[in-house]
Formats: structure tokens, sequence, C-alpha cells
């Protein structure tokens, strides 16, 4: 009998333990195969604007520990681009080879199941875009609807047999993306057909007229008639449009001296033009920069349906549509349709 109350009290008293404490940063360590020299790894939150970049070291390694706010989605930056899940009180390894990042990634460690997922997630939505999303928005409504059935299916199905290895927050934050998803589609799908009908390839643009330029004056569209014109529809606070300043760039230098004008459009706010003044300066942005009248609700901005930016257009030398959402300049297929103009 003293033996078994000795062992009550003492499951009493280790019950009464308090638990180890979370930390409150998490750490973030790995190898990159092939790095950058100089190029660090960044992590971009698009809900909060803020990032952060841990350096890489010549050898590829990285370590650095990051005190969080609370559990975020990032997108890593390192030449390409993947999901991550962080939060406070992971330990979490990344490596994988920048040559080939995509196919070559590997999570380890306290948040490897949610990162993880986030691979299946990517992988599942490439199976059902393919390497043409606008083909794929292009399909019959019966083929389009099968397709959906079948993506949310597996995602259900993944994320049902994985859920015990998830944080429950986890879970229910990717069903409730899943839903965003697939309403998310279904608009697009609307609109690819309305905008096929209204923004096809030989429709006359929509116009704009006196955008402020950052040379002097004003400038509109009708100003670049007999030149083809490629433009960009960004903003300063945005993340991924940042990310293309570069490519823009080199493409334009690829093709300067031809028959085409770069034209950049920011729908910053007209009281923000010294904030737009002064990026154009810091990032050495080149072309042609403009700065819309009314912000995303002006004429030109809403003629395109924009929602999202940044958005890119490509138009011949009579002002009449190319392509209304042209790839992006750090994609190829950009040069493969500017490669088959008569520049």
């Amino acid at each position: 009998m003293k033996n078994l109350s000795f062992l009550a009290f003492l499951l009493v008293m280790l019950s009464c333990q308090d638990a180890p404490a979370q930390k409150d940063y998490i750490v973030l360590h790995g190898k990159i195969e092939n790095p950058t020299e100089d190029l660090g790894l960044r992590f971009y939150n698009p809900t909060s604007r803020k990032s952060f970049t841990i350096k890489v070291e010549a050898n590829g390694v990285f370590r650095d520990t990051i005190k969080l706010e609370k559990a975020a989605y990032y997108n890593a930056v390192y030449g390409n681009i993947f999901a991550a899940y962080l939060a406070n009180d992971m330990d979490l390894e990344i490596n994988f080879d920048a040559k080939s990042l995509s196919k070559t990634i590997v999570f380890k460690g306290k948040g490897e199941h949610e990162n993880t997922f986030l691979r299946f997630r990517a992988k599942l939505e490439g199976g059902l875009m393919g390497a043409d999303y606008k083909a794929f928005l292009n399909v019959e409504k019966p083929n389009f609807d099968s397709k959906m059935k079948k993506f949310s299916d597996e995602f259900k199905t993944e994320l049902d047999q994985k859920k015990s290895t998830l944080e429950a927050d986890f879970v229910t934050a990717q069903l409730a993306y899943l839903e965003e998803f697939n309403k998310g589609m279904s608009v697009n799908f609307v609109e690819e057909k309305r905008n096929n009908s209204e923004l096809g390839a030989g429709k006359q643009s929509p116009d704009f007229k006196n955008y402020i330029n950052h040379d002097g004056g004003k400038s509109s569209l009708s100003d670049f008639r007999g030149s083809y014109v490629f433009i960009d529809v960004w903003a300063t606070w945005c993340g991924p449009c940042k990310y293309e300043f570069p490519f823009i760039g080199k493409v334009e230098k690829m093709y300067h001296g031809k028959n085409i004008k770069f034209v950049s459009i920011s729908i910053d706010r007209l009281k923000d033009e010294q904030k737009w003044r002064d990026m154009i300066k810091k990032e050495g942005l080149v072309g042609i920069q403009l700065l819309a009248d009314k912000e995303i609700a002006s004429s030109f901005i809403a003629g395109y349906y924009i929602q999202a930016i940044p958005r890119f257009i490509i138009l011949d030398k009579e002002g009449k549509i190319i392509s209304s959402d042209a790839p992006r300049p750090s994609e190829p297929e950009l040069q493969d349709i500017l490669n088959s103009l008569d520049m």
C-alpha cells in the first residue's frame, strides 16, 4: 500500500511540473548548394509587408534566430521563390540547390511537416494549372469544374492523412485557403472569358491621358503611337513589383534602340508623388515612368480590370492589344513574345 501511495504521489508531482516553455523565436538554418555570392535568403510576409534577410555564407551555410510577432506565411526568395510557414519555437532546417530549387528543397526539424505540406500544395497547384495558366482558364466549363474537383479532393485527402503531424491552426488555415482558392479560381475563370471578349488580342486598348511624367510634364498613351509599348503597372508598396525591377531593366537593355517603349505606370496616391520619385531614383528604374491620375480607380486601370499588381501589358504600334496580361520580365516567355514583334 505504501508503494502504491508513493507512486500516486509521484504521478501527481510529475503532472504538476510545468511543460517546457515555448521559445519566443524561430531558428532557421541549412545549406544552399551552388549559392550566389553576396545573396541573402529573404523572407517576405505579403500580409504585413515586412521582411527579413538571412546572410548566406560563401559555402552556402546559413543560420539565424528571428523573433516573430506571430505565426505567418512567407514568400522566401533566393533567385526563385518558395512558400514558407514560420512560427516561434520552430527549429527549421532548409536545404536546397539554388540551380534547381523547386526540385531539391527539403525541410527538416520542427516545422518540417507544415512546410512539406506547402510544397505538396505548390506541386498540386502546378499540376492543376500546367505550364500555361491562360490555357487552363480557357477550357470549357465542365472541364474546368472537373479539374477543380480533382484538385480539391486530392488537397483534402493529403491534409486529412497528415493532420496528426500538423498544428491544428495550420490545418484550419489550409482548409480556409482551399475555400478561398476555389472561389478565386472561379472568379478568374469568369474574368478570363470577359477579358477575351473585351481585352483580347487586336482589341483597342483602354486609354490614359495626362499622367505625370517623372522626367517632366505629362504623358498620354497616344504619345507612343508608332511604337510597340510594354506597360508595367506597379506601386512603391508592392513587394512582387520590386522583385521584377532588375528583370525589367535587363529586358529594356536587350531591346534598347528597338521600336518599343517601356512604360511603367505607378498607382501610388498622388500625395505620395515624392515617395514614388524617391524610389525611381533609389532603384535606378529605367524607361518612361508615369504616375496614374486616380490610383487603382484610374480609368486605364479599371479598363483592364486590374485587381492585383504587378501587371504587364503589350500593345502594338496602333495602340491595339497584343497581350492584356503578359508574362513577367522574370519569365522567359516574355522574350518569346517580344522577339516575335517586328521592331
